[in-house]
């Protein structure tokens, strides 16, 4: 039996526990979010759950935009590492290649990372990445956002289409539950105390705008419903609401012929007035 490399999903599966980011010039240091034009290091726990060792298995590390649905071609490449794994064994594996959030999303990324080798255990041929389904990808598609309590908040990401035909696609929002972050706020903020009880998300929905006005925020929707995007391209949105509360999540989930495609999840905080 070969080597079977592993990163373990989240729940969703776009929120995995085996990803994380140390801020900063020490990549042994706290992990914590991502900060615009700072410097920080990726991390990825990889397992090998098969019956055989593997030696030099590569370990790809990306990041993209906050987005659902990008592929490969899509993704941009941070850097590689590489790792031998005993059978059952399991190693926190650090990208040696630094990486600096862009300035045009405030340091809010998605980061993914993959495990394989290239003869005993291969990624699949197609460019997809197929995280829910492919043992050798994760991903993680959670950001934090703070806004003054009952202040209007937005928040801006992409819907890719990675096919080579013109696609419709249905985008929607729905709230979380914040026991769903619990274990992963130790990566993004180490002391950050999350409340018992979940917040409320007012006006909470949709809009084809990255920076939507008052207008548009009165007439955003929870669904969008056939979204077209045409062959490798991508289009723009945010979600808005204003927070009722000290916490709340948000998802916000692609659909293609009613399958799920992507998502990305959003942590809305309240800060100071």
């Amino acid at each position: 039996m070969a080597p079977q490399l592993e990163i373990e999903d989240g729940n969703p599966w776009w929120m995995s526990l085996d990803l994380w980011t140390v801020p900063g010039n020490d990549p042994l240091g706290a992990p914590g979010s991502p900060i615009a034009g700072t410097a920080c290091y990726v991390w990825a726990r990889v397992h090998n759950t098969g019956r055989d060792p593997v030696t030099n298995a590569t370990v790809r590390y990306y990041w993209a935009n906050p987005a659902v649905g990008f592929d490969r071609t899509t993704a941009n490449m941070i850097g590689t590492a590489f790792v031998s794994l005993a059978a059952g064994q399991t190693e926190e594996v650090l990208c040696l290649a630094p990486w600096t959030p862009v300035y045009l999303n405030n340091g809010h990324e998605c980061i993914l990372a993959e495990a394989f080798h290239p003869s005993l255990d291969p990624l699949p041929a197609a460019p997809a990445f197929n995280v829910p389904t492919d043992r050798h990808v994760a991903q993680r598609n959670l950001s934090v956002v703070q806004t003054a309590s009952r202040q209007f908040f937005h928040f801006a990401f992409e819907v890719h289409n990675p096919e080579r035909i013109l696609r419709a696609f249905t985008v929607a929002v729905e709230l979380g539950k914040l026991e769903e972050v619990r274990e992963s706020v130790k990566y993004l903020q180490p002391d950050l105390q999350l409340p018992r009880r979940d917040g409320k998300v007012v006006g909470v929905g949709l809009v084809h705008s990255l920076c939507p006005d008052e207008r548009e925020r009165e007439q955003a929707q929870p669904v969008v419903d056939s979204v077209e995007v045409g062959p490798g391209e991508r289009t723009g949105f945010s979600v808005v609401g204003r927070l009722d509360g000290e916490a709340a999540l948000i998802h916000v989930k692609q659909y293609a012929d009613k399958q799920l495609m992507g998502g990305l999840s959003i942590l809305i905080l309240s800060g100071k007035e």
